[in-house]
């Protein structure tokens, strides 16, 4: 009796427990994707070392005089078989940029995001694809953020309507060795209402995706601001680092070269100028060299980096904080199982009454 009186009560309030389970459950869903976020411990720390990372060491003077250009937003650019898409979905305008994918992720943080939730995404990110670049990033992400960030490759610091140099030296000054991702134009051709265009120039003698990948997880290639015909660019000569002096060349006159360090300070300058030499201090932890030409475009160097050892490789900044981690999971449980027996003990008093 109890039993089938059970059963008509809820047979007569299903629309009421229909509803109402789907609203638990979306929160439920929506709470765990929060709660069982990984939690991180973040050190960043500047670049140290007597050693100089060069990305561009070994690269001959062929490769240098015939960049090959890159918009990876456009879908319709031949770029040698390299395909990549914008993730996330987020209301906080977090958004990453998925270069050689293998497949897209459908799922990401509905709303506002923690530093753990863009590390989360990241790592996931990283696993599924060959570069994962940091999109648009003042629009999605917060500057102190960059300082903590890690295990990403790339960061789009140049496109239409975003100009995210000062977030790519925050990264930087904080030992994140990531290198830059220039888009914007879909034919050689500034369309942008400035007349600018932006690309990713890769340097490299054959010009096929496991390339393409090669340059932007290593830093041998640039980006491009331009005005006009992408043609119409003076490429790099030469970028040379013996002991700690870096040695720059141009095939003719350009406007300015800046050499830019810690924290986007300039560190030095010249200008009509087709070569110039800068030693490293001892408190240059990285330099990234700016190109303006007489034209009115800009290439971008990516960084020199100091490194400890005479093999380079990337520090971890960034550890996964097991025991927060585990404990978040423990909460989540445990609120799954109070909101069962709330709903349950609900159910047993209505039909009592």
């Amino acid at each position: 009796m109890y039993v089938n009186g059970l059963l008509e009560k809820l047979k007569k309030n299903r629309w009421t427990l229909i509803l109402s389970s789907f609203v638990g459950a979306v929160f439920l869903l929506l709470l765990g994707m929060y709660l069982a976020v990984p939690s991180y411990v973040f050190e960043p720390q500047p670049f140290t070392g007597s050693f100089i990372y060069n990305p561009y060491e070994g690269v001959g003077e062929d490769a240098f005089s015939n960049p090959h250009y890159y918009d990876f937003r456009n879908e319709d650019s031949d770029n040698d078989g390299i395909n990549s898409y914008e993730y996330g979905f987020s209301l906080s305008g977090t958004r990453y940029l998925c270069i050689n994918y293998s497949e897209k992720r459908k799922m990401d943080f509905p709303f506002m995001q923690s530093v753990h939730c863009k590390q989360f995404n990241i790592d996931r990110l990283r696993r599924e694809n060959g570069v994962v670049a940091l999109a648009h990033p003042s629009h999605g992400f917060k500057k102190g953020e960059l300082k903590t960030l890690d295990h990403y490759r790339c960061i789009e610091a140049l496109s239409h309507g975003d100009n995210s140099l000062e977030y790519w030296d925050i990264a930087l000054s904080n030992g994140h060795r990531v290198n830059v991702v220039a888009n914007g134009c879909p034919n050689g051709y500034s369309d942008d209402v400035n007349g600018y265009s932006y690309h990713t120039a890769v340097l490299s003698a054959s010009v096929d995706a496991a390339s393409v990948w090669k340059s932007l997880e290593t830093g041998s290639g640039y980006g491009v601001g331009s005005g006009g015909r992408l043609s119409d660019v003076l490429p790099w000569k030469s970028v040379d680092l013996q002991g700690d002096t870096l040695s720059i060349s141009m095939p003719s006159l350009v406007k300015e070269m800046r050499f830019i360090g810690q924290e986007g300070k300039i560190k030095f300058k010249v200008n009509d100028v087709d070569e110039c030499s800068y030693f490293f201090s001892d408190d240059d932890t990285y330099i990234r060299v700016e190109v303006e030409q007489n034209d009115g475009s800009i290439l971008y160097l990516n960084p020199l980096v100091r490194h400890e050892f005479a093999y380079f490789f990337d520090w971890d900044h960034c550890k996964l904080m097991k025991g927060r981690t585990y404990f978040m999971w423990a909460v989540y449980i445990v609120v799954v199982f109070a909101f069962l027996k709330n709903v349950l003990v609900k159910i047993i008093k209505k039909n009592e009454d």
